[in-house]
């Protein structure tokens, strides 16, 4: 890109950060609810706070950065294209031939429509004003997709099955391009990114970090049409559906408005939310009929020890209750300071924890945060530190794996004006207390399970950039809630369409197989959840489900398959998208009825016959009674579009297929196209 600007003027320097992320167990609590449970990698994430935009510089590029060198634009339709620039000042826009113009507002944001184009390039886009000028070269006009979720969205193509030969001459796609949103958080909407972002042509030295089910799925559409196609990746592994969501959104579901009032307010004063969510915390520990830990001093009260001086999960510490410890254990330390010190006191600093944190300093809430192996810095308010001895306490909830705060004795410490540190003297001390974690608040400003958190840093931003469709890979985080995310999704879709286009298609991947298989008929968060999905996605006439099972790893929440992943979207897209006479998501149910001694299901949407793999009956059929615990397995048969099957002696109120974490199913299409799980009342 080349940037014609002012004599002596400069872009401004931004930095990023590395992690990842995984979650494997949920936690929930009466405010922020069905959230993300532990990260097997580590993202050393900060919430960005967003405060008023001020009127910009004449030196600030003219184009957002979602136009940059080797960009794609969605062909067929007018395209916006928007930016910066003095406040009243004309923009001419133009691509090739085409030109569109516009006038920049009192906040210096302007933003054009071109006319539509048909697929081409390569094209530059131009940007200029009275004072400025701004290029973009090697732009293509095509197919533009959104590919966003949780950690197997984010997952890369160099994690995956063939990867040595994805990565050889075979990703020579100098037609697809691929941006990359970075990691990142912030608790109101924000126009610009907050860390850079830049479009990059598919090669050989690119492909390997890019997301596997989007170039995979890019790469096979770019086949049917035979266009550029530029995919967009903004997804980040363990993240709950509620921080990809709009705040508009999160308003019209139940269980949120204590939350977000806490965020509102956290938003326009850090230290105000945070006491305000704190004190709901503390209302509900004492509630559970728990004292008040965070008024004691530090070397008071009972049942606290010495912990182990070196930093490192409890896990780790050679002591037997600790050794497989998954609730909440709380921590303290002690520091004398001076006068002058306690004045000088601006923040503390506690390191990484894992995975949820309630932090006092004196009695006094100065901090909470989920977010597993992050670490934790948080602002002191004015008068909290005093002369002589200050007590730091900190709950810890570790719900899977490891615990605790880690990292080293110097990340635990006072910061004082000015930068400089006071370590927090060892030994801490530590008190397990367990409590019902499936009810544990936390603060809706967090990373992975924030309210609209990552939606704001990493989705707003995008603008009105133009799509053909969004993919969406999420789910496992909130598996502990499954019935409430049919709403959410359905929430999650309309907000995007609100910014998107209201006709924007979406591919939702039903979550695969995860964990071992059982012997008898079991209930499961993930089928319930795979049901939500299912449901949200037969709702929608502008959605399309892509069925995982088959794809899933019992041993890896991550399954390395993701090539089959994407050819199944892009079936899904077939019909939806592209509008063709094609069964998008394998086999359905199109009725489930009780004739006599039998019930009989029978399906539709199958390409070509239905058959049983390697087996003379379909497997994984249930007949239940109302309940929980009324299920049971029964001897399936198969004939043409209909499996029967025999009611015996028990309950024939409901149907399941496929009804587990890692269910074993047998039932596939011509097309290899399994049916999806499902739950059916009997008819």
């Amino acid at each position: 890109m080349s940037i014609v600007r002012p004599k002596n003027s400069c872009l401004p320097r931004e930095s990023g950060h590395p992690g990842g992320g995984l979650t494997q167990r949920r936690l929930h609590g009466p405010w922020v609810p069905a959230y993300a449970g532990k990260a097997a990698y580590i993202a050393a994430t900060t919430v960005a706070l967003l405060s008023p935009l001020p009127v910009l510089a004449a030196d600030t590029p003219l184009l957002h950065p979602m136009f940059q060198d080797h960009g794609v634009l969605q062909r067929d339709r007018p395209i916006p294209v928007w930016g910066t620039a003095k406040p009243g000042e004309p923009v001419t826009v133009s691509l090739g031939t085409a030109q569109a113009t516009a006038k920049a507002g009192k906040d210096g944001r302007w933003q054009a429509t071109l006319p539509a184009q048909t697929a081409g390039g390569p094209f530059t886009l131009t940007a200029k004003s009275p004072s400025a000028e701004q290029t973009a070269s090697d732009v293509l006009v095509g197919d533009v997709y959104l590919c966003s979720g949780q950690s197997n969205m984010e997952m890369q193509v160099r994690r995956s099955l063939d990867s040595w030969v994805e990565m050889g001459t075979r990703a020579n796609q100098p037609q697809i391009r691929y941006l990359n949103v970075q990691r990142d958080t912030a608790t109101r909407a924000r126009p610009h990114f907050g860390k850079p972002v830049s479009w990059q042509v598919t090669s050989p030295q690119t492909v390997g970090d890019m997301s596997a089910v989007c170039y995979f799925f890019g790469r096979e559409m770019r086949k049917l049409d035979e266009v550029p196609v530029g995919l967009i990746n903004t997804a980040w592994g363990g993240s709950s559906i509620e921080s990809w969501m709009p705040v508009e959104e999160l308003r019209k579901q139940p269980d949120y408005k204590d939350a977000l009032s806490f965020l509102a307010t956290y938003d326009r004063n850090p230290a105000d939310g945070v006491r305000a969510f704190v004190e709901g915390w503390q209302r509900w520990w004492t509630q559970a009929g728990q004292k008040a830990i965070w008024q004691d001093a530090y070397g008071t009260g009972e049942g606290w020890r010495d912990a182990p001086a070196t930093f490192r999960p409890w896990e780790t510490w050679g002591m037997p209750d600790m050794a497989a410890y998954n609730n909440i254990v709380w921590m303290r330390a002690s520091i004398h300071l001076t006068a002058e010190q306690a004045a000088q006191g601006v923040a503390l600093h506690l390191g990484p924890a894992d995975d949820l944190d309630v932090t006092w300093v004196n009695g006094t809430p100065v901090g909470s945060q989920y977010g597993p192996g992050d670490p934790r810095r948080y602002t002191l308010p004015p008068g909290t530190l005093k002369a002589g001895a200050n007590t730091i306490t900190v709950a810890i909830l570790d719900a899977y794996g490891d615990g605790g705060l880690y990292g080293t004795a110097e990340a635990q410490a006072i910061e004082l004006t000015g930068g400089g540190k006071l370590p927090l003297p060892t030994p801490w001390q530590f008190k397990p207390t367990p409590v019902d974690t499936s009810v544990v608040p936390q603060a809706p400003w967090g990373t992975v399970n924030g309210l609209s958190t990552i939606h704001n840093a990493m989705l707003a931003p995008i603008g009105p950039y133009g799509l053909r469709a969004a993919l969406w890979y999420q789910g496992e985080s909130n598996a502990g809630r499954p019935v409430q995310y049919q709403s959410l999704l359905t929430g999650l879709m309309a907000g995007w369409r609100r910014q998107f286009g209201p006709d924007l298609p979406f591919l939702v991947v039903q979550l695969p197989e995860w964990g071992y298989p059982q012997d008898k008929p079991m209930e499961s968060g993930w089928a319930a959840l795979r049901e939500s999905q299912r449901a949200a996605v037969a709702a929608d006439p502008k959605a399309g489900l892509a069925v995982a099972l088959g794809v899933g790893d019992w041993y890896d929440i991550h399954p390395a398959n993701k090539q089959v992943v994407a050819k199944r979207l892009v079936r899904a897209a077939r019909k939806v998208v592209r509008g063709e006479d094609v069964a998008p998501s394998g086999a359905v149910p199109a009725s489930v009825t009780r004739s006599g001694d039998t019930v009989s299901i029978r399906f539709t949407d199958i390409d070509g016959a239905l058959k049983a793999l390697s087996y003379h009956r379909p497997l994984g059929f249930e007949l239940c009674g109302e309940g929980p615990g009324t299920c049971r397995y029964v001897d399936a048969t198969l004939a043409g579009d209909t499996v029967t099957l025999p009611v015996g002696g028990g309950p024939a109120v409901r149907v399941r297929y496929c009804w587990a974490d890692s269910p074993i199913c047998n039932l596939q299409d011509s097309a290899r196209q399994p049916p999806g799980p499902f739950e059916a009342v009997v008819r």
